[in-house]
């Protein structure tokens, strides 16, 4: 196997090997799977919800359970066919999911019974060497730790440390962002399965919903640019946007969804940037009213300065509606050809962007549409799905040929 080059699963990648099938073909034989690292369940956040996307699927044909803080999931969560165990964890930025990770780790070991651990998110490594002493695991990249996001220079640097034991310990590893392959690739020589983020779990657009939340805000009920993020943290962007509007000459509302409580000094950075056609809305819980804004506006405006792979960016063009965007790889490698791209961090190049953009609707639309049908057609979540099933599957027949340590790392061409 050439070793040199980023992997794209077959199975996703669509030139993965038809072996047919015929009715005596036994029945696939439930797994027993747990998985670790997610906050909790039913998923409001990205990384969250992407894994709640696959587990849905995979739980109709296998045995699952999910690790969760209990500070994320309600008493009363219920996802069909899914054990869920609610973890206790401590409070603070620092300290919340490392509690859960390491109990829910040495749960896993303890008291669990499972042929293989889901290891989500880099920094939940820390628990590898834990899980690794009775467990096979597949663990998962949902981004790495850069500047300019949600933590400080010894948290970063903690964080970026992780990277250590993920390469290293993991018996499979996958990452959700292919730029992010590729890095690992380039500073560990060590090739990493690209399985990308979907579409096709969202609800259906509330534009009911989305209308009335904007009449509380005394918004218009559509025609406004939109900009949308769970947290809206610095490596999203949003002061490059309002930079950049700033210089916009037009009679357009710019509207910004999101939560701004976890940096109050960005926060009142952002407030400063902002001119008097620019709402902020609080962080809208219900995807359906978010979508339901997105389908409303006129232009959706992605200004990120750095992602693993956005669900955000994803669903947005899914809609339909027009997207502009930053050029960075995972963006680009989203969208190639189908959004309108500036030049990440350039507010002046954004700001003509923006001004071609309001002025060109028809040719907008053009790309909307063409970039809805082409993530309707690549990033399918039953193809995700199947992806990491042929994984699961895999390692646990080379754990069943090699005996119970598998010290072998598997990879896919």
């Amino acid at each position: 196997m050439n070793r040199d080059a980023v992997l794209m699963h077959p199975r996703f990648a669509g030139f993965a090997i038809d072996r047919g099938s015929t009715d005596s073909e036994p029945k696939t034989k439930p797994m027993r799977i747990a998985h670790i690292g997610l906050k909790g369940f039913p998923a409001r956040f990205g990384a969250d919800r992407a894994a709640e996307a696959v587990i849905r699927r995979l739980s109709e044909r296998h045995e699952i359970t999910v690790y969760c803080s209990s500070r994320h999931t309600s008493s009363d969560a219920n996802i069909p066919r899914v054990r869920l165990v609610r973890i206790p964890s401590l409070a603070g930025k620092y300290t919340n999911m490392v509690s859960a990770d390491l109990l829910g780790a040495c749960h896993a070991v303890c008291r669990g019974d499972y042929e293989l651990i889901h290891l989500h998110n880099i920094e939940a490594s820390f628990v590898l060497p834990i899980l690794k002493l009775r467990y096979p695991v597949v663990s998962t990249a949902r981004g790495r730790h850069t500047i300019g996001n949600k933590w400080g220079r010894i948290a970063l640097t903690i964080m970026r440390s992780m990277e250590v034991p993920y390469i290293f310990l993991s018996d499979i590893r996958t990452s959700v962002s292919q730029p992010d392959a590729k890095y690992f690739l380039n500073r560990f020589r060590k090739s990493v399965a690209w399985i990308p983020n979907g579409v096709g779990m969202a609800p259906e657009p509330d534009v009911e919903s989305a209308t009335k939340l904007l009449s509380s805000y005394h918004q218009p009920e559509s025609g406004y640019i939109l900009f949308a993020a769970g947290r809206i943290i610095p490596k999203k962007g949003a002061h490059v946007l309002l930079e950049s509007f700033r210089k916009v000459r037009t009679d357009l509302r710019l509207i910004i969804v999101g939560d701004l409580s976890h940096l109050q000094r960005y926060a009142a950075e952002l407030l400063t940037l902002a001119d008097s056609r620019v709402t902020f809305i609080t962080f809208e819980s219900s995807l359906a009213t978010l979508l339901g804004l997105v389908k409303r506006s006129r232009l959706f405006v992605f200004p990120s300065i750095y992602e693993g792979m956005s669900n955000m960016l994803l669903e947005a063009a899914s809609i339909g509606t027009p997207v502009v965007c930053s050029d960075i790889p995972a963006n680009t490698g989203v969208l190639p050809q189908r959004a309108l791209f500036f030049s990440s961090e350039n507010t002046l190049d954004l700001a003509a962007k923006l001004d071609w953009a309001i002025n060109h609707p028809e040719e907008m639309r053009t790309l909307g549409f063409a970039a809805r049908n082409w993530v309707l057609e690549k990033f399918s979540w039953t193809k995700i799905a199947e992806a990491y099933e042929q994984l699961y599957k895999d390692l646990n027949n080379r754990r069943q040929a090699a005996g119970r340590n598998c010290p072998e790392t598997i990879y896919y061409a």
